[in-house]
């Protein structure tokens, strides 16, 4: 047999040998999209609140910008107001004031139902901090924003010089955690510093955004100390409907680490639809890392809150009593922000909070 024929066969057999090898891969946890979890007392996802520093900023960066809706007109003149119940819940001066815009996010809607929300809040009249954090902080939260057309978006983006977390400043290939197929993304902050992750998958998921719309869906990243003390909480608060899915072991993904700019670090994950929703509410769990852990107030800039669309308040309450839970008011009652829409913000392990707005008024809750 001559030389360059004896070679060909050994690197075959070689080639044999290595593809008849078992592959070592971190398992990967999946989650579908297009799908609706059933209402229980929670009957949807209300909003993403975002404590933030200039309103006029923030419209340009998330409607202008980015193609999300906007409440009203976009040449409305937003005045600053106070509410009785504007100190009780956000533990802030009785003479703060505050102002606010809701922009609805194309694609989070249940069939023709209402969908998520950003709610960006500016307070003025007291002294407030400004926080700028990594993905990797615990109670930390950035929201993910799965779009059409992720370079339109980032041309986009530059053009108004939105920071670009991620290392290197361009899209990466990341395995996809939602959906099937290819995933590419990028992580920025938006002008607060909060995190922002645009995300295009290939094909597109299924969504109810409207054909011309960029934006397709969402899903909100909470950073946790311990994933499942946190599944615990939220679903005794939230109820059985919450149901967590978890990645069974800590990763290492050299992709995912450039794109949230987490050299070295590891990870684990769980998500699960919001009840009556499509959204989907994700915890993270990092290690090897250095982190640090949230101490935002409630009116801090930069940072975040998530709203749950709640039945009745009675049984919110019931299930915090149950578990020993506080509200973040002083009152440890549900303050009204309407004579009958009572709301309940809480502080998870993380120093994350939640929210709850109920469609019926308190009657028996202690």
């Amino acid at each position: 047999m001559k030389r360059s024929a004896r070679i060909f066969t050994f690197i075959a057999v070689l080639a044999v040998c290595v593809l008849s090898q078992p592959v070592t891969m971190s398992a990967q946890t999946t989650f579908p999209l297009g799908e609706t979890a059933p209402q229980g007392n929670v009957i949807g996802m209300g909003h993403l609140g975002r404590i933030i520093g200039d309103i006029e900023r923030i419209i340009n960066f998330y409607h202008d910008t980015l193609g999300l809706g906007l409440q009203g007109e976009r040449s409305q003149q937003l005045r600053f107001f106070s509410t009785p119940g504007l100190s009780e819940f956000a533990n802030t001066p009785g003479y703060a004031e505050y102002r606010a815009v809701i922009m609805p996010i194309p694609g989070t809607a249940a069939g023709d139902g209402q969908g998520m929300t950003i709610e960006a809040i500016e307070f003025r009249n007291m002294d407030r901090q400004q926080w700028v954090q990594g993905v990797q902080d615990i109670g930390s939260s950035h929201l993910v924003l799965m779009v059409r057309d992720l370079d339109k978006a980032i041309d986009k983006l530059k053009a108004i010089d939105a920071p670009i977390v991620t290392n290197g400043g361009a899209p990466v290939d990341v395995p996809p955690m939602y959906g099937s197929g290819r995933a590419r993304a990028i992580v920025v902050r938006d002008p607060d510093g909060y995190l922002v992750e645009l995300m295009e998958l290939t094909p597109p998921p299924p969504t109810t955004a409207p054909a011309d719309s960029n934006i397709i869906g969402a899903r909100v990243s909470v950073t946790v100390e311990d994933i499942e003390v946190s599944e615990k909480l939220y679903t005794a608060l939230v109820g059985p409907e919450l149901k967590f899915s978890n990645s069974p072991s800590f990763t290492k993904n050299e992709a995912y680490n450039k794109l949230w700019n987490t050299p070295g670090a590891e990870y684990r994950y769980g998500a699960a639809l919001v009840p009556g929703s499509p959204v989907y509410l994700e915890f993270v769990q990092f290690r090897g890392i250095s982190q640090k852990k949230n101490k935002l107030a409630m009116h801090d800039i930069g940072g975040a809150h998530v709203l749950f669309m709640a039945e009745d308040a009675n049984v919110v309450m019931e299930r915090m009593n149950a578990i020993g839970q506080k509200t973040v008011a002083t009152s440890n009652k549900p303050v009204y922000i309407a004579p009958t829409a009572p709301a309940l913000f809480t502080q998870d392990t993380n120093n994350f909070i939640m929210e709850f707005i109920c469609r019926s008024p308190v009657q028996t809750a202690k």
